[in-house]
């Protein structure tokens, strides 16, 4: 018997959403902020089933690795004695289903526009180390901005992470029915089947049973012929039946859409696929019953009392975990909260209230984790990912540029890699110098575990100072007047770091031959990754100087040397767009 004895405290519950195998889905308020939320009860049966439990809290730590404005977000994880909930964003939108349930089909713009946003949502939790493993119609939302969310982690898995077969079989990739470890290209070709459903009206393959559509998954042609000629290349890539003939990860997918989509229907494409979308989404959005509610207004419990669809499970293999998502569903914008896990009857912290429509978010940024196999190597990295920026597109391109060094540095290892079998760990450590609303400047330490690369070529010590207005990656040369281009302009930065520094730039230790000053070359690309030699990184206190020794000549064992000097010391050298930087 499936039964709840338990709420979180906290919260007022209006409706019953859906429920799966082990547990139910409800829309609540929370009281103090008037926050909307989705809560995915586990039944009380199953709390003394240690692995149902341990799966309910694999789906929670997995769903708090995602951050991104185009993926549900978790609030809150509880568990205790009397249950275990977890508490995530209520996403105001509808299912990609309900769209084409109800107009059979797409066109093309319209369905590379959703295929775009959900995949930005699985390139943030690619970038976490997650494998979706369930991507279909039912789990896209299309929000009354136009925009589309992924939802419903229910069965991710780390990268990497063996398992048995599980997914929903029209959507499912080859190595997905062997039960073979996940990996992002395995997401990739769930989402080309959606593309294809979104532009078709049908899916791939049909098979009237799952052992049908497991061997045409496995061995049929991919049938680009059903589609428009532009988009027939991205369908062939994204559906191969070999993982490796596949983008590698949704954020490769994004770009070949970008230019396959620019090539068949012009720059203008997407704006006129999301004009076209939210026509046919805001009439179903219009009729949900939540939209009676409103976003963070007060309402009565039972407000909602008329019919709701919730995301079918339609797993047909495996076991799912926890309740399925909300499909026809009212939330609320981004909220700043916390993951809390509740033992020995402790209330959780309160989810922050959201602020007014026109305030700002206050930018957070956060250091997340990446473990994931590679090509003969693994990665467990940490990078920075910033939220609340209030342009999602600028936040996109801020996020791109803080993960493109770790992305630069394995693709590096990969293409050096000489014996496969070694199987080295790419790892990197990511100190934050500076946070605030003009700028994120963090230092990444990248390493690879590997005496196939050498003294010099195993490791890189970048800094990456990023303009929190524009988005651009902001350089030593972009901070101080002339130095790039300047020896007497480089001279006078170098004789304030030498105050600083007065023993030079190893402790004392003297460079071989002659030592040579700091010049404009010494900006130019030069090591691993290209890192130049000086580099310049910002804390709250000072700009932080940062040397590669051996380009100056100075002993192996001196290495990366930094030096630290106080803004009020260099204030005087710097370029209009340092000064505008300054804290």
């Amino acid at each position: 018997m499936r039964t709840r004895n338990w709420a979180v405290p906290g919260y007022t519950e209006f409706h019953r959403l859906g429920d799966g195998g082990f547990g139910e889905v409800v829309l609540a308020r929370h009281d103090p902020s008037g926050t909307l939320v989705a809560i995915k009860y586990l039944f009380s049966e199953h709390l003394g089933d240690p692995s149902r439990l341990a799966a309910f809290r694999h789906e929670a730590a997995l769903l708090s690795r995602v951050v991104s404005p185009h993926a549900t977000r978790l609030y809150e994880f509880h568990e205790g004695p009397h249950g275990a909930a977890i508490v995530m964003e209520a996403i105001h939108g509808v299912s990609l289903r309900e769209v084409l349930g109800h107009d059979g089909v797409l066109p093309p713009e319209s369905a590379l526009a959703v295929l775009k946003g959900s995949l930005l949502g699985l390139a943030d939790a690619h970038r976490a180390g997650v494998v979706h493993r369930d991507y279909k119609p039912a789990n896209v939302l299309v929000g009354p901005g136009r925009e589309s969310k992924l939802v419903d982690f229910g069965i991710a898995v780390l990268a990497g992470q063996p398992g048995v077969p599980a997914g929903t079989p029209a959507y499912m990739a080859p190595e997905q029915w062997r039960g073979a470890p996940a990996t992002p290209a395995t997401d990739v070709y769930a989402a080309t089947c959606v593309f294809f459903q979104s532009i078709t009206g049908r899916q791939p393959y049909d098979g009237a049973t799952t052992g049908e559509l497991q061997a045409l998954h496995e061995n049929a042609p991919v049938p680009v012929d059903a589609v428009p000629e532009p988009v027939r290349g991205l369908i062939a890539r994204g559906m191969a039946k070999d993982g490796d003939r596949r983008p590698s990860a949704a954020a490769e997918f994004v770009a070949e859409l970008e230019v396959a989509a620019v090539a068949g229907y012009g720059p203008g494409w997407e704006q006129r696929g999301l004009g076209r979308l939210a026509q046919r989404a805001g009439a179903l959005l219009a009729l949900s019953p939540l939209a009676l509610l409103g976003a963070g207004t007060a309402a009565a419990p039972g407000a909602a009392a008329g019919g709701l669809a919730a995301v079918g499970t339609g797993m047909g293999l495996g076991a799912k975990i926890g309740a399925t998502l909300v499909a026809v569903a009212v939330g609320v914008g981004a909220v700043v909260g916390t993951i809390a896990v509740i033992g020995n009857g402790e209330p959780a912290p309160p989810v922050a209230a959201a602020p007014p429509a026109e305030q700002q978010t206050a930018v957070q940024v956060s250091l997340l984790t990446r473990t994931e196999p590679g090509a003969g190597f693994h990665v467990d990295a940490q990078y920075a990912a910033v939220s609340g920026v209030p342009d999602r597109a600028l936040q996109d391109r801020i996020n791109a540029a803080l993960v493109r060094p770790l992305d630069d540095f394995i693709h590096y290892v990969q293409s050096g890699l000489l014996d496969p079998t070694e199987d080295p760990v790419v790892q990197n450590t990511a100190t934050i110098g500076r946070q605030d609303q003009k700028m994120v400047s963090v230092r990444y330490d990248l390493m690879v575990q590997s005496s196939q690369f050498g003294n010099h070529g195993g490791y890189a010590t970048t800094w990456l100072n990023i303009d929190l207005s524009t988005g651009q990656v902001v350089t030593a040369g972009d901070v101080f007047d002339g130095i790039a281009t300047d020896q007497n302009a480089m001279s006078a930065l170098e004789s304030r770091i030498l105050a600083r520094s007065p023993g030079g730039y190893c402790d004392g230790s003297e460079p071989f031959g002659e030592r040579t000053p700091l010049g404009p070359q010494d900006l130019r690309p030069w090591g691993v990754l290209d890192v130049p030699a000086l580099q310049a990184g910002l804390r709250a206190d000072g700009v932080v100087f940062g040397l590669a020794t051996d380009a100056r000549n100075y002993p192996m064992a001196c290495g990366y040397y930094e030096v630290v000097v106080p803004y009020a010391e260099v204030a005087d050298l710097m370029t209009p767009l340092g000064r505008e930087l300054l804290p």
